[in-house]
Order: structure tokens, then C-alpha cells, then sequence
């Protein structure tokens, strides 16, 4: 407990730890009431029960991305506490700098055998970049490094859909956080030129499955290379207006033609009118399997598995 304003005439005000608090900010600059003038965060400071008479304040693990605590960068920071009877009604410590570094590790985890102009998803391994980061993925030409697909972090996780020449390449991924840029190791593979197709004229026709309750349809043609009129019934979380609740919409994910490369594998995407979605599976005996829809129209996401077989 300490004064916080003493008139000298027996009028007293006392404050505690939690008048005190911690400021994180990206300048040095001072306001008018000495404090950090545009903080990225502002820590109240609370009671050290491991020493008495003494306070403690740090950064906890939420707040709006990008969040201080998890983005690299030079910052500065200083301790205060209030005084109604000091000058600006603080009373300040000095301004301090701190470098933050990035631990992210980034890594491509090997796609099956990909194959020479066809799509193929790859997956990244992202442990330590915040969520909703954004991650390139870049193949080998020459001397430069140039974008073969993105992807963005989530949970660690992500995805990129690249299209590569044949013969050996080398990929690797690379992301941008705060101040610093990170770059995984990279990854070389051998893609193989598109021939011997595991489909056949007997994978064509008309397709029917089912996106959870939801129906999917499509077509297979040119002799099980090529998938057509694909159409999914997507469920979609969307944030409301309330913090922390969701409502449900359901959207149509549709994609006019796929590519089907030669181990029936498949990946298609399209962007129109203000909707994103993106497609995968794997044509194989008459039947879709390892099937997956994305869609996101604004706010709302859906992302969900489905499976179909030859109708008829």
C-alpha cells in the first residue's frame, strides 16, 4: 500500500497493486502524463504472493491478434503506478527495450509422389507462428527462390496447393512474423512425369455422396481424368454479433472441372463472388475417398469430409 495523494492536512488516499500496471509499446514516445503514448499493451499489476509488498504484471495469453506476446520485434516497455497528486496522475518508471525473437519452426511434411502440371496438396508443419499467419511456399529455380503456393497457420498446422515442372525440385517454407522472417528447411523431390493412370473408362459417370447429412454430386469423365460439376451442400460457422457466439449457415461449394492426376488424386480451387473454396479426394474402384470440401463466404467457414460412389 503506498500514497497515492496526501493534502497535508489529513486527507489521504492509499493505492495497491492494482493501481500499479506495465505498458508494451513499439515507441518509446511519452504521452502528456508520462506514460508510454501508444501501448500494444497495457498489464495491471497484481499482489506477488511469494514477497510482500511487492506487485507482479505480465502479458497473458489472449487478446485481438497480432498479439504483442507472440510477435517478434523490438519493443519498449515501462512500469507505473497512479498518484492523483502527481504531475499527469502518474508516477513513472523508465522507458526499457526489449527484443522479442521468434522460436517457429517450419517444415514440409512429404507429399505423396507428385506428379508433373497436376495440383498436389502439401502439408506444413508451423509449431510456434501464431494463428492466421501467413506462409509461402517456395521451389528452388536457379539461384532464386519463387512462390509455388500459401497457406495460413493454423494450430500449428497448415496446407499449400502447388503445381510444379517435372524433375528434382526443392521446396521449403517461409513465413513473416512481426520483424522477423522464418524459413524452414528444405524439402527435395523427384516429380514424375504424368503417365499410367490408376482410372480408367470405368471410374466415368455421374457420382452421389454424401458431406455429413448434406449431399455432394459430380461427374467423372475422359476415361476417369477429369472431375466435373462438383457440387457440396457445405455446413459453416459464422462469428456473430455477440463475442463468442456462432450461428450456422450453409453454403454451396462448386467447382466446374478438376484435374485428376495419374494416382486419382485430385485438388481443385476457385474464388468468385465473394466465396473461397477448395476440394480434394481420390478417384478409385468407382468410389471418391479421402474426400474433402472448404468453403468460406465472408466471415463464415466450413470445412468438411465427404464420400461418393458411382450412381448406377
Amino acid at each position: 500500500m503506498y500514497r497515492t495523494y496526501d493534502d497535508g492536512q489529513g486527507f489521504v488516499l492509499y493505492g495497491g497493486a492494482s493501481d500499479h500496471g506495465v505498458s508494451f509499446s513499439r515507441s518509446p514516445a511519452l504521452g502528456p502524463d508520462g506514460r508510454l503514448a501508444d501501448p500494444v499493451s497495457t498489464s495491471p499489476g497484481s499482489r506477488d504472493p511469494a514477497a510482500e509488498g511487492r506487485c507482479v504484471s505480465a502479458l497473458g495469453a489472449g487478446g485481438s491478434p497480432p498479439r504483442p506476446q507472440e510477435t517478434p520485434g523490438t519493443y519498449y516497455w515501462q512500469v507505473w503506478r497512479l498518484c492523483t497528486g502527481c504531475s499527469g496522475s502518474y508516477e513513472t518508471g523508465p522507458v526499457r527495450r526489449i527484443v522479442l525473437r521468434s522460436t517457429a519452426r517450419l517444415a514440409i511434411r512429404r507429399p505423396p509422389a507428385p506428379y508433373a502440371g497436376f495440383p498436389r496438396l502439401v502439408a506444413l508443419r508451423l509449431e510456434g507462428l501464431p494463428d492466421g499467419t501467413a506462409v509461402t511456399v517456395e521451389r528452388r529455380a536457379g539461384s532464386r527462390w519463387r512462390r509455388a503456393g500459401t497457406a495460413t497457420a493454423l494450430g500449428g498446422e497448415g496446407e499449400a496447393v502447388v503445381t510444379l515442372p517435372r524433375g528434382k525440385q526443392t521446396l521449403r517454407a517461409r513465413a513473416t512474423v512481426g520483424e522477423e522472417t522464418v524459413t524452414g528447411a528444405p524439402l527435395a523431390l523427384t516429380v514424375k512425369a504424368a503417365r499410367r493412370w490408376s482410372t480408367g473408362a470405368r471410374d466415368d459417370g455421374a457420382y452421389r455422396g454424401r458431406a455429413g447429412s448434406r449431399s455432394v454430386r459430380l461427374r467423372v469423365a475422359r476415361r476417369g481424368r477429369e472431375l466435373r460439376d462438383f457440387k457440396a451442400f457445405v455446413a459453416m460457422t459464422c462469428p456473430s454479433v455477440q463475442p463468442g457466439q456462432f450461428t450456422t449457415q450453409i453454403g454451396t461449394a462448386a467447382i466446374p472441372r478438376a484435374k485428376v492426376a495419374p494416382d486419382g488424386r485430385f485438388v481443385a480451387a476457385r474464388s468468385t463472388g465473394g466465396s473461397t473454396m477448395r476440394i480434394r479426394g481420390r478417384v478409385a474402384g468407382g468410389r471418391i475417398a479421402e474426400g474433402r470440401a472448404e468453403l468460406s463466404v465472408g466471415n463464415c467457414v466450413g470445412n468438411t469430409a465427404y464420400a461418393a460412389r458411382r450412381a448406377g
